[in-house]
């Protein structure tokens, strides 16, 4: 399997199409994410059981990083900041979902990141080698 066929596809999946811009980035997310998940494991190659896990870190990392950049476009999706109420008097601004415990769309598509990026350990844990 092509993980950068398969990085784009899963990007694909959550709305985001990829730039021809885009390959540089994704190349050192892949060698990035990849050394990660090794060092966590303690082997030397991906096992085939992890390669979508390696996509899913690769995806969520490089979609976090245009999020994080404000450069992130995903259609039906509103990542700048929404005011849920304002009062003028002893200024007050209150952030919608900030209280009121409803996650938008924006904050549910930022915890989906978060987990993309940071694997279960129950996933790793089956692939673990003890390090000597």
């Amino acid at each position: 399997m092509d993980v950068y066929e398969a990085v784009v596809a899963r990007m694909a999946m959550l709305g985001y199409t990829a730039a021809e811009d885009d390959k540089p980035t994704i190349d050192y997310l892949t060698g990035k994410c990849q050394v990660e998940l090794l060092a966590s494991i303690h082997h030397k190659d991906v096992p085939d059981g992890l390669i979508y896990t390696l996509v899913d870190m690769v995806a969520g990392s490089f979609l976090q990083d245009k999020l994080d950049a404000g450069t992130l476009e995903i259609e039906g999706l509103d990542f700048s900041p929404a005011a849920k109420s304002i009062t003028e008097g002893d200024v007050s601004v209150t952030f919608a979902g900030a209280s009121d415990g409803s996650a938008s769309a924006e904050v549910r598509f930022a915890a989906a990141l978060a987990s993309m990026v940071h694997p279960s350990e129950k996933i790793l844990g089956a692939f673990r080698r003890l390090k000597w």
